[in-house]
């Protein structure tokens, strides 16, 4: 199964997440880790969408109990 990477822009449009507010989850700031990236080269960001995906089901609240 080949893997399917994101930009920031369309990791921002999947996750609909602001594009500046994932930057900011890159940088560290706040304390909320945000999710897994790759950086390929100085500028250029990937995200895998297996990573969004589990990166915002760690973040799901629920009243049923369990995720």
């Amino acid at each position: 199964m080949q893997a399917h990477y994101l930009t920031a822009r369309e990791a921002a449009q999947y996750t609909g997440i602001n594009e500046s507010y994932l930057a900011k989850l890159r940088m560290g700031i706040g304390d909320v880790a945000g999710p897994r990236f790759i950086r390929i080269g100085l500028r250029s960001i990937r995200y895998k969408r297996s990573d969004l995906d589990a990166w915002m089901t760690s973040r799901s609240e629920g009243l049923g109990g369990t995720n």
